[in-house]
């Protein structure tokens, strides 16, 4: 196949593919229309997201050997049929159990296939912007779902459920293949005699440390409230603030771009001011929109100001934790290494089904999430942000 040259050409790839991912967390559009056209539960549909988003994260440990291995071409191709198949599949599926199967975990393998890509492939090509690449990467993802909302909306308008499931699937497919097209390591890349540099893990001896420990158990807790509530904001906004069903499936628009915005800004801070000092704020922001939601939300400012908090803090974690796992791990086994510590974000999506069933109620997730936030807040004290010097190192290194 051609080897793209041009940096511009591949970002511009790269971001295409993440873009088409992005409608993973327009799914409560989805939900909503599959409750009022089929009559299934709203716990059976939350949970279809939640299959989608811990297969996502999982496939990620293979995604990523792949991207280390062969490049990031070859992964995408590989989620551009997972992905696709999976939606196409999904149009087929008459129970919940099977679109557990299709889209759960065909479609959810596919966004994991394509989501590492972006993340360890424009850091190459981008080594002097590695925050800034990387929240642009992530941010792409997360505010994408304002396109999808629409574009699945228009699909359900003059369609059923299973033609927009259909649809969906051949226009990912497409613009996922023709994002892997373009999107390839810089040239000599593969070349490259990969020696571990001092400060480099491999996945297995990262594993060991108490560093992982405490990261993986932050990204667990970070994860837990941001994905319930992207995952069921319609529904969020009807039972908690009392919203109508129109302006309730605004609140997705008004979460993506909390979501992209906060990825992209705290990618470029974490470049200025340190990694940990940007997780801390974050955590502390989640902490105080968690307050609001459990307690104001009758009140719609306050309401939306905690919808908006929580956004903002999950596009935050998921900028800075792949960034500090890389600063603190090193770039050797970066992709594998990423794949592992990933899995606290799916994981969190399972728990988040789980505390929701337990809890009874969208208020009382809110008050048990408060306590996850400020634990995953006090942990963060126990780990040190690079010096100067080590950072600098990193810099020149990736």
């Amino acid at each position: 196949m051609i080897t793209i040259r041009n940096r511009y050409l591949v970002l511009f790839g790269a971001l295409l593919a993440q873009l088409t991912i992005a409608a993973l967390y327009a799914w409560s559009i989805f939900g909503i229309a599959i409750q009022s056209e089929r009559g299934w539960g709203e716990e059976e549909v939350l949970l279809t997201y939640s299959i989608s988003v811990f297969t996502f994260a999982f496939s990620t440990f293979f995604s990523g050997r792949i991207v280390d291995r062969k490049g990031p071409r070859p992964a995408l191709l590989i989620g551009a049929i997972l992905y696709g198949g999976g939606l196409i599949l999904s149009s087929f599926a008459k129970t919940p159990q099977m679109l557990y199967l299709t889209y759960g975990i065909l479609t959810g393998a596919g966004v994991g296939f394509v989501y590492v890509c972006p993340l360890s492939t424009l850091v190459k090509w981008f080594p002097q912007n590695k925050g800034t690449i990387t929240g642009l990467s992530v941010s792409i993802f997360g505010g994408g779902s304002i396109l999808f909302k629409e574009v699945i909306s228009s699909f359900l308008e003059g369609s059923t459920v299973s033609g927009a499931f259909f649809n969906l699937g051949i226009l990912s497919f497409v613009l996922i293949l023709m994002g892997a097209l373009l999107t390839n390591n810089p040239e000599g890349f593969e070349k490259q005699k990969t020696e571990k540099e001092e400060g480099d893990f491999t996945t297995g001896e990262m594993v060991k440390t108490s560093r992982f420990r405490i990261l993986f158990l932050m990204y667990f807790l970070a994860c837990i409230p941001g994905l319930l509530i992207l995952g069921s904001a319609k529904n969020i906004g009807i039972e908690v603030a009392g919203l109508e069903s129109g302006i309730a499936a605004g609140i997705i628009s008004i979460l993506a771009i909390s979501n992209a915005g906060s990825r992209l800004v705290s990618g470029a801070l974490s470049d200025k001011i340190g990694t940990l000092s940007v997780l801390r704020i974050i955590f502390s922001i989640t902490v105080v929109s968690l307050l609001l939601l459990s307690f104001l939300a009758e009140n719609r400012i306050m309401f939306y100001l905690g919808v908006m908090g929580v956004a903002i803090g999950f596009g935050g974690f998921l900028t800075l934790f792949p960034i500090y796992t890389n600063q603190a791990f090193g770039r050797f086994r970066y992709g594998s290494n990423y794949g592992i510590m990933y899995q606290a974000y799916g994981l969190a999506a399972l728990a988040g089904v789980l505390l929701k069933s337990a809890a009874g109620n969208y208020t009382n997730t809110f008050i048990i999430s408060t306590f996850c936030a400020a634990v995953g807040l006090g942990l963060s004290f126990l780990l040190r942000e690079k010096n100067a010097a080590a950072k600098e190192k990193i810099r020149k290194i990736i």
